[in-house]
């Protein structure tokens, strides 16, 4: 019985602890608002770096294969074109700021909302790469990129006419996928860490 009591009671003692040490004083929440306004600022830009290379490279690519009899590389190039393109529209809003108004715990529970809404949309975006990549993939592009590169190596334009650039693409594709969704995880135990700081 007092074993029972003496447990029960180490028991609230240590959630009791847990619980204070997941608590955040308001000066804490205001520098962590802070850094992923800056961190958001410089992501933002990074994103907008991207997408426009990634934009003007398949457009230059578009234009190059536009007159050349290969429908399935102009179906895959426009598909990525289009993708990248609704994800620059994405980002027309530019980073998201604090509001006057705003304290900094409703910021950082609004920037990490929209942050894990973004993290569900690459990842989805990545499996709509797929199709395109197969597209492209089987229109022969890498061999005719490689030609046009002035790689005449039979040896090298078997390898790229096989598998091998499919499959590394795939490798890359997973790879950024689960990327994505760790990173998104990380975000819900933020969101789940400033739930427990609000009670």
């Amino acid at each position: 019985m007092h074993a029972d009591d003496r447990e029960q009671s180490h028991e609230e003692l240590w959630k009791s602890q847990e619980e204070e040490s997941m608590q955040i004083s308001t000066e804490e929440v205001c520098a962590m608002a802070s850094r992923y306004e800056r961190k958001n600022v410089r992501v933002y830009w990074l994103l907008i770096g991207i997408t426009a290379f990634v934009v003007a490279v398949y457009l230059r690519n578009l234009i190059k294969f536009l007159h050349s009899p290969a429908p399935w590389l102009i179906a895959g190039t426009v598909w990525v074109l289009v993708l990248f393109c609704v994800f620059g529209w994405m980002l027309r809003r530019g980073p998201l700021k604090m509001a006057p108004s705003e304290s900094c715990l409703d910021y950082l529970r609004r920037g990490y909302e929209t942050q894990r809404l973004g993290l569900r949309w690459v990842r989805r975006g990545i499996l709509l790469l797929v199709p395109a990549m197969l597209a492209i993939w089987w229109g022969t592009r890498p061999v005719l990129r490689a030609m046009h590169s002035g790689v005449h190596s039979p040896r090298m334009l078997r390898l790229l006419a096989g598998p091998t650039p499919l499959i590394v693409v795939a490798v890359a594709l997973s790879f950024s996928w689960f990327a994505f969704w760790r990173e998104g995880r990380k975000v819900d135990r933020e969101i789940e860490k400033l739930g427990i700081e609000a009670r």
